[in-house]
């Protein structure tokens, strides 16, 4: 007979590489950050400094800083193959209690995260139709409609959602590469701005450099959630550490080559880049490169991309509250998977729940904190000032545990890999994730600036939970395909 499958076991080895690696992208959501967080980079920010027409050196600044996080969480990947991802990590190297209140705090920002994506959705979705149709609908019903589309997908399977992510995160990059290259090939404004300039470092000042790095790190967020599906993928030892890896050197070069088109498509001109606000956009809208049509094309795909952001957050949080429910760390309630998908269903509903939770908040508080605007009588969109909290909340957060994570590396792997390796790689994750923090701390306005005591607040809950879930048995957490510390992987 069949054994009947475990009802706190996931579906097991049906991602490949290409599965997992677009789980990582889909999550980082490239075409989103090149709307939305490039113009940080570039000086769009609340210190009002950035790496202007040098953004791009800006950006493989950060992603050589961030592949040392990368190395030492795909070292981890070899060793550790469960569904946990950084919270196992962190719970082999520094202890359970350092480990579940790590997971908390990860898995924490992602749940806010999640739902930050869904007021994004619906706001996007509803400034499309007004702009493109002269159709007015409300952005709310809208974030439920996302909302309820993201969960059946998390639901139904990974392969489901690992397509969804593919095809969005796919065909939205492939659009906007293919723009940018055209960009590129025209020589820029005026046919005569290629340069090698982007590319030099010393074409700003190295404080402004700086902070364009800072903000660059955030563009990278996200490229280690492959981790997560461990246990769903054929061969975890092989693909999560080559798909982790492989994320940030696809991403980055996506940033880097559309950041110079956009530099080039400005005139090397950094104060029109900047103040252009949504770079791509009004690129994609002007007659030189673009139309008002392709302008409305690539507000699509940016809204498509963010729906892979949605899903791909989905799928990494519903993975880790799952692991730790299974191991006792959070209520056993979340650790049953669905009884013919083999999925974290539970989890998912949990994540339908704050979701729809937070939309009702900003509804019935008319966007909670303040809309006010620089321009008397101009209020922000009803979404605007909490999604950019919850960004705020949920990027930061997990800055703060890509921190913990390479300091702990240098105790968990010492003796496993090369320990020159590993001591370069945690001294430049711990500079680039500390600087990802500073970056969001610093300047800050209302509401972001209460960002850093509510994460205290998160924290401080998740340490006194840490003392009633410890109490208990601990669940199942060595497995066949949990052979961390075992023999030491090839470095």
């Amino acid at each position: 007979m069949t054994p009947t499958p475990d009802n706190t076991e996931l579906a097991r080895g049906r991602l490949s590489l290409l599965g997992v690696l677009t789980q990582s992208i889909g999550f980082m959501g490239p075409v989103f950050s090149i709307a939305a967080l490039l113009p940080l980079v570039v000086g769009l920010s609340a210190t009002g400094r950035g790496a202007g027409v040098a953004a791009p050196a800006a950006i493989l600044i950060a992603a050589v800083g961030v592949a040392g996080v990368g190395w030492i969480i795909s070292q981890y990947a070899k060793r550790i193959h469960q569904c946990g991802s950084l919270y196992d990590y962190v719970t082999r190297s520094a202890g359970p209690r350092l480990g579940l209140v790590g997971g908390w705090l990860y898995y924490g920002a992602m749940l806010v995260l999640a739902a930050a994506t869904f007021l994004l959705l619906g706001g996007l979705t509803q400034d499309l139709l007004h702009n493109v149709l002269s159709v007015d609908v409300p952005w709310w019903p809208l974030s439920l409609g996302y909302v309820a589309i993201v969960i059946a997908v998390l639901v139904i399977g990974v392969q489901i959602s690992i397509r969804s992510q593919l095809a969005l995160a796919l065909i939205s990059m492939a659009v906007v590469f293919a723009f940018s290259l055209r960009i590129i090939l025209a020589g820029g404004q005026g046919g005569d701005s290629l340069s090698a300039t982007p590319f030099n470092p010393l074409a700003v000042g190295g404080l402004d450099l700086l902070y364009g790095v800072l903000y660059g790190i955030n563009m990278f967020i996200g490229f280690e959630s492959a981790a997560n599906l461990a246990e769903e993928t054929a061969n975890p030892k092989r693909h999560i550490p080559r798909a982790v890896l492989l994320s940030l050197i696809v991403a980055g070069a996506f940033y880097v080559v559309t950041a110079y088109s956009q530099a080039v498509g400005f005139g090397l001109d950094a104060e029109a880049w900047k103040n252009s606000v949504f770079p791509l956009q009004a690129l994609a809208s002007g007659d030189e490169f673009g139309s008002p049509l392709f302008g409305d094309f690539v507000s699509v795909l940016v809204i498509l991309d963010i729906l892979a952001v949605a899903i791909g957050v989905g799928v990494a949080v519903t993975r880790g509250m799952f692991s730790m429910a299974r191991e006792g760390r959070l209520p056993k309630a979340l650790a049953v998977v669905h009884n013919r998908y083999r999925t974290p269903a539970r989890a998912a509903v949990l994540l339908g729940v704050v979701s729809i939770g937070a939309i009702v908040v900003v509804v019935m508080g008319d966007g909670l904190f303040s809309r006010s605007t620089g321009e008397p009588g101009v209020l922000q969109p009803q979404w605007a000032p909490m999604f950019g909290w919850m960004a705020g909340f949920g990027g930061t957060g997990l800055a703060l545990m890509y921190l913990v994570v390479s300091a702990a590396g240098v105790r968990g792997l010492w003796g496993q890999v090369s320990r020159g390796k590993l001591l370069v790689a945690a001294a430049a994750g711990v500079t680039v994730a500390a600087g990802a923090v500073f970056g969001a701390f610093y300047q800050a306005a209302s509401p972001t600036d209460t960002i850093p005591w509510a994460l205290l607040v998160w924290i401080a809950l998740g340490t006194l939970w840490s003392y009633v879930a410890l109490r208990r048995p601990a669940g199942p957490v060595e497995t066949e395909a949990s052979v961390a510390q075992a023999a030491p992987a090839g470095d």
